[in-house]
């Protein structure tokens, strides 16, 4: 088995604290608010879902903060004995005109960690994601939008001499969660799904230089056919 190219993308947990209990409970204060009126309560802030600004910026990269944010993913592996994985993963725009992605996941084979850098190529005029993973795997995917929430980019190289190719096709569900699907092929062979993942989005990315916990790992693809 060999592992994989490509992506799919990490939180860590935080354990609660209990606090001890006092006899006698100084009164809370209210949030000042208008008299005769019940105080009101704090809004929750909203996630970072935009790319920064930057002059080059077009409507192809905001197109990608779909991608942001930290999320937890669920993964079905169609042709393993073992059909269920997770995994963990997270996107932060850079420079407003890429998002980098930090992935890992467990499966079949195991544990499983990877980086990814996506953008918009305005001189090839696509989509392309470039991904390093922890076997020494370098992919380079080529790609489009199909719709406002679906992109597909497709790898193509060598494994082991063999002719083989990988099109990864993400789909945008809702604001909070992100499914995404790998097909591959070898030689001049159809494609068959490699695996199914549906993501939910958690959170933010953690800023950088802060990694997450301990997250989960993604198997690696078939071997060539004999």
């Amino acid at each position: 088995m060999r592992r994989p190219f490509p992506l799919v993308l990490l939180l860590s947990f935080v354990p609660a604290f209990a606090f001890a209990v006092f006899a006698q409970e100084p009164p809370r204060q209210q949030p000042p608010g208008v008299p005769g009126q019940p105080p009101q309560t704090p809004q929750q802030p909203r996630p970072n879902t935009e790319m920064p600004q930057n002059p080059r910026i077009g409507p192809e990269h905001r197109r990608l903060a779909m991608f942001l944010g930290a999320w937890e993913e669920k993964v079905n592996y169609p042709n393993e004995s073992e059909k269920d994985g997770t995994g963990r993963w997270f996107a932060r725009p850079a420079l407003g005109l890429f998002v980098m992605m930090n992935y890992e996941g467990e499966g079949p084979q195991g544990r499983y960690r990877a980086v990814g850098m996506l953008t918009w190529d305005h001189e090839e005029q696509n989509y392309r994601l470039w991904w390093f993973d922890d076997a020494g795997g370098v992919g380079e995917y080529r790609g489009a939008f199909s719709n406002e929430g679906t992109l597909a980019l497709e790898h193509r190289g060598k494994v082991e001499g063999r002719d083989f190719r990988e099109r990864i096709t993400y789909t945008r569900s809702s604001p909070t969660e992100l499914k995404t699907k790998i097909e591959q092929a070898w030689g001049g062979g159809e494609f068959r799904t490699y695996l199914d993942a549906v993501a939910t989005r958690t959170g933010d990315a953690p800023p950088p230089g802060q990694q997450p916990g301990q997250p989960p790992r993604r198997p690696m693809p078939e071997r060539p056919p004999n």
